[in-house]
């Protein structure tokens, strides 16, 4: 390994340091875009074979046709697969399809997301953001995890987990999973999804084998593509932000980091960012939360 200080301006493929992943399976959820592609070109780079689980697989085609043409000779296959997140029914084809090929998962890095859009439902019922960003991984994480016998899975979430709720985030799992007798306020929302990543990821670091190890993360404040349901105010966002933000490389270093570096090692379960291992709000190293969020979840994809 290469000596590099690790920070808020690192890149992804500066967060990789020399690390190979030849012979070794990655799959990203929403390759086709922002994180997701820069993540899947330095996982490739790397060695790793990488499927790109997108709901566009056009798209997704699209972008995995130019990273071919970018990446070297030795870099690691690239296919295109798809999943939408905002139906437990296709996520289980897709699990279904990875099962069926019999071949050994080495890395799953859940980077999929949406952001604060209206008030919307999966094609389940569940909340649009709660839906996608946490059960829609979930209900993927579980279905994927007797493939693994030894690697990572990454979880990324966000620095507005700090906007969620504990009590809110367990009445959307529970009773009022559409938001049908409360007021809906998309941050508020959004803040409630990324805190059930730290805590699903928590609650998974459990009952994962010592072989494979679990990560969520705060990838830092982007100009992606993610602010697209926030209409105008988006637009500026992406815009103005590209002053003083995290390029979209920066963005997807911690995401490689969680991935690959060895210093992680007998560190399962814990929160980064800045390809460190960081703290988030005290909410989301509540165990008995955890725990919580991980029986509602069960509950809400079991024969769905």
């Amino acid at each position: 390994m290469s000596t590099i200080h690790l920070g808020s301006r690192t890149t992804a493929e500066q967060a990789l340091r020399g690390a190979s992943l030849s012979g070794k399976r990655a799959i990203v959820t929403g390759a086709s875009s922002g994180l997701g592609v820069e993540t899947t070109r330095v996982l490739a780079l790397a060695g790793a074979d990488v499927t790109l689980a997108v709901r566009s697989v056009p798209t997704g085609e699209a972008v995995a046709a130019d990273l071919r043409a970018a990446l070297p000779l030795a870099a690691g296959k690239l296919d295109v697969r798809p999943l939408d997140l905002a139906d437990l029914a296709s996520v289980r084809t897709f699990t279904d399809a990875i099962a069926a090929e019999g071949r050994r998962l080495d890395l799953l890095i859940n980077n999929a997301g949406v952001m604060a859009p209206p008030l919307g439902k999966t094609a389940q019922g569940f909340e649009l953001q709660l839906g996608t960003n946490h059960l829609g991984h979930f209900l993927l994480t579980e279905r994927l995890r007797p493939r693994m016998t030894a690697g990572r899975i990454v979880n990324v979430s966000s620095g507005l987990h700090t906007r969620g709720s504990g009590a809110r985030l367990l009445e959307t799992l529970d009773d009022d999973r559409a938001y049908e007798r409360r007021k809906y306020v998309p941050f508020d929302a959004y803040g409630d999804s990324k805190l059930a990543n730290i805590l699903f990821t928590r609650a998974l670091a459990k009952r994962l084998p010592p072989s494979v190890l679990a990560f969520s993360l705060h990838p830092g404040v982007i100009p992606t593509n993610l602010s697209r349901s926030m209409g105008a105010l988006g637009a500026v966002f992406r815009t103005v932000g590209r002053l003083f933000m995290k390029t979209v490389a920066q963005g997807a270093a911690t995401s490689v980091f969680a991935a690959t570096a060895p210093e992680l090692e007998g560190a399962s379960g814990a929160y980064l960012s800045d390809c460190a291992i960081a703290t988030p709000k005290a909410e989301a190293l509540d165990d008995a939360l955890a725990e919580k969020v991980w029986a509602l979840s069960e509950r809400c994809v079991a024969a769905r």
